[in-house]
């Protein structure tokens, strides 16, 4: 084995949140090395090429709230993005009905037996929520029930909530809801709704609807696929000094003498370090490390992630729709959502075609995992056409991608468990971070500020845990 060098700073896992901490710290002049197992650096936020199309897994959009960290990413060397107005939907009740939902637009899209009720529990819980303690929120249906009432949760979130997380949103905690989602501002929501009224706005739920309204807000993409953000991230990182290499698999990590131990290019390499960053899955990284605990095995063997299965259809049409993605919450539709590159940017397809992502969350236990890719491609294609978005003799080829640990999941116990983990795993030199390495279900923005936050707070000599981030603003 080769006789490693000495970092001050050893990152396992080049996704946004560790390229963002490798950034910051070679800015400060420190030694850092980032090993990533893939090919490419990005981890979710990652692109593939096929065909001559830009193909990303699925919904990858920067949009933040923070203005500092949008400057320092819209000027990273290299790196061209053009903002863009979101445009979703949701099909329900055979409609596209915009998204995120304006209530008044939902309730006349119903059927009158589910929109009269859901209007007077939407109005009755503006009152009754008052005299509620939202601290006493445990459960997904407890949070969204809260916000909007339990009719209208019924019909807005539980069919897509237990669809995408394959659980009762009664067994998904709050604390999901209260990190993606926002309550809607009952005063502005008001005056949506009677604006809409006065103005007599009853405008077509046709898919072609070039009158879709921006509920969604604005958000920033590059010319061919997400993968081009992190790259400059990791090239504004290796300007600086930093050391990055991909195709590197790590062996192990003594954490009693610090040393990293990984293969690269047919090599066993050691690389000692003096702070060690892990934004790779949880269970995975305590197989690496060197200490035991069965109370904390116990707790991983309860926490999960979910994996996900991306089923890419090529057309030989320009276009399908004006829409970034939709969302397809029946139970009966295979797919989750769809994304449609071409209305992300002209070069992400050659001209004259179009390409769609089709996602599919599932665990490794779920009957769509074990299926095989003709048939996911198959079914896709099915009930894309059964719903009126695709036509099946316009798709000329298709691509299935599966991904693992694509989302931390909460059931109502994570939190007590996720803090034993933490508590165990983290150390004076040893931390954890990043949407998968702390097991924080969040945006790419909220990624990238907290490997930066990170960074910052050890470069000043505090004691610093990603597990204390927040998310300042919720950003769609």
């Amino acid at each position: 084995m080769a006789e490693g060098e000495y970092y001050e700073y050893v990152v396992l896992g080049a996704g946004v949140s560790g390229l963002g901490f490798a950034k910051r710290v070679s800015e400060r002049g420190k030694s850092v090395l980032v090993l990533e197992k893939e090919a490419v650096v990005g981890g979710l936020s990652r692109s593939i090429h096929y065909k001559g199309f830009y193909l990303d897994f699925c919904a990858h959009r920067f949009h933040t709230k923070n203005k500092a960290l949008l400057d320092e990413i819209l000027t990273l060397p290299g790196l061209e993005m053009h903002r863009h107005i979101k445009k979703s939907r949701n099909f329900m009740f055979g409609k596209y009905i915009k998204y995120p939902f304006e209530v008044q637009d939902l309730l006349r899209a119903m059927p009158l037996s589910l929109s009269i009720p859901a209007g007077f529990s939407f109005l009755w819980n503006m009152i009754a929520k008052r005299f509620k303690d939202k601290n006493k929120l445990r459960s997904f249906e407890d949070w969204f029930s809260y916000i909007y009432g339990y009719k209208l949760y019924e019909v807005m979130a539980r069919n897509y909530t237990a669809k995408v997380w394959r659980h009762d949103p009664r067994e998904i905690s709050a604390d999901w809801a209260d990190q993606r989602l926002q309550g809607e501002d009952l005063v502005r929501l008001l005056q949506r709704i009677i604006k809409k009224i006065v103005t007599l706005d009853f405008r077509s739920y046709d898919l072609a609807d070039d009158s879709l309204a921006p509920d969604g807000g604005p958000f920033y993409y590059p010319l061919r696929g997400i993968q081009e953000m992190p790259d400059a991230l990791s090239r504004a990182a290796m300007g600086r000094g930093a050391r990055i290499l991909t195709s590197a698999r790590v062996l192990r990590v003594d954490t009693e003498n610090r040393i990293v131990f990984y293969e690269h290019e047919g090599r066993q390499v050691s690389a000692h370090y003096g702070e060690l960053i892990s934004t790779i899955p949880l269970h995975m990284y305590y197989r690496l490390q060197d200490r035991r605990d069965p109370a904390i095995e116990k707790h991983l063997a309860g926490l999960q992630y979910m994996d996900i299965i991306f089923v890419y259809l090529f057309l030989d049409v320009p276009r399908v729709s004006n829409d970034h993605w939709l969302y397809f919450p029946d139970q009966d539709i295979i797919f989750n959502r769809a994304v449609e590159f071409s209305n992300w940017s002209p070069e992400m397809c050659p001209k004259g075609k179009t390409s769609i992502c089709f996602d599919i969350t599932s665990f490794p236990q779920s009957p769509e995992w074990k299926m095989k890719d003709e048939a996911l491609a198959e079914r896709t294609i099915i009930d894309a056409a059964r719903v009126g978005y695709i036509k099946k003799e316009h798709v000329i080829d298709s691509l299935v991608v599966r991904v693992t640990h694509a989302y931390p999941f909460y059931d109502l116990d994570y939190k007590e468990k996720l803090d034993s983990i933490v508590r165990f795993l983290e150390t004076d030199h040893e931390h954890l971070l990043g949407r998968t390495g702390i097991f924080r279900y969040n945006n790419s923005d909220n990624s990238i500020e907290m490997g930066f936050e990170l960074a910052e707070k050890l470069l000043a000599g505090n004691a610093a845990s990603a597990h204390t981030y927040t998310v300042k603003q919720v950003s769609y």
